[in-house]
């Protein structure tokens, strides 16, 4: 995630790509600003409350499908989404928003195909019952 605001604020230092003016810009700024810290914090709850790891690094204890899990399998990697976007309305840098299916390709390539994977393999028919009822994103 870091890597991609820092382009994206090198790009925009480069060739400024303004989008959005006004009190808009600060208002859905301010909004999609807020949700982010909302879906972790629900996420990294529901994690606790089921005993497994928050830390991606360590392994997985249990398949968490309760709160915002029961609506998003990866609602962490959601919300590093909504901070790009909250970031670019305001900072009005369409960068952001431009690094936005750049940065959801390689999540999904490069991170959250490895996981599914990985807890595929440890849990079995549960996750996979998960996943054929909950979509990867929204």
């Amino acid at each position: 995630l870091l890597v991609f605001v820092a382009c994206a604020l090198a790009a925009d230092r480069l060739h400024p790509l303004p989008f959005v003016s006004g009190s808009l810009r600060y208002v859905t700024g301010a909004i999609l600003a807020a949700l982010p810290f909302l879906v972790a914090g629900l996420a990294m709850r529901e994690m606790s409350k089921a005993g497994t790891n928050v830390d991606v690094r360590k392994p997985s204890t249990a398949v968490v499908t309760d709160g915002v899990y029961a609506f998003s399998r990866n609602p962490m990697y959601l919300s590093m989404v909504l901070i790009l976007i909250a970031g670019a309305f305001l900072l009005n840098n369409l960068w952001l928003l431009i690094a936005v299916p750049v940065f959801v390709a390689v999540m999904q390539w490069g991170v959250i195909e490895r996981e599914e994977r990985y807890l595929e393999k440890k849990f079995g028919g549960v996750y996979t019952a998960y996943k054929s009822r909950v979509r990867r994103w929204l």
